[in-house]
């Protein structure tokens, strides 16, 4: 909008100046001093009008710092709840893990049937206890060496 009126300012400004250059090709009848005045009133005219798109360009200036600014902020807000909704579904996420843990472990722990493991130990130790056990000693009272030189080869 502020775009428009700095367009208008400045087609109206052209348009009060055109009538400057045709001061200067009226004709003859007219005094010099008419037109002069005339130009300056156009000249007056179209400073007023500058001054005007300039305010104008300085509000839009404005507008657009504010609108960034608020965009910025806008920014700022969504991606702090962004964050926040994120941490909540890790936290979810991390409790429903441990949660299905302690429940599998449960579950193997309830199904698990360790009693086969002892009673393999009940039957070997059942296995040893029932052998009759002999023991041999031999005694070597005569012992020849293992080397027939006597280790004295070279």
């Amino acid at each position: 909008m502020n775009l428009k009126k700095l367009t208008t300012a400045t087609i109206i400004t052209l348009s009060l100046t055109v009538p400057m250059g045709s001061a200067l090709s009226q004709e003859k009848e007219e005094t010099v001093d008419t037109n002069l005045d005339q130009a300056g009133q156009n000249m007056d005219n179209a400073g007023e009008n500058l001054k005007d798109a300039g305010k104008a360009l300085g509000d839009s200036i404005q507008n657009t710092g504010e609108a960034a600014e608020q965009g910025i902020e806008n920014a700022g807000e969504a991606v702090q709840e962004g964050a926040v909704e994120a941490k909540e579904n890790i936290d979810r996420t991390v409790d429903a893990a441990e949660v299905e843990v302690v429940e599998t472990a449960a579950a193997v722990e309830e199904s698990a049937n360790w009693g086969w493991l002892g009673l393999l130990g009940l039957f070997g130790l059942l296995g040893l206890a029932g052998r009759k056990k002999t023991h041999v000693v031999e005694e070597h009272r005569d012992l020849r060496p293992l080397d027939p030189d006597g280790g004295n080869t070279v």
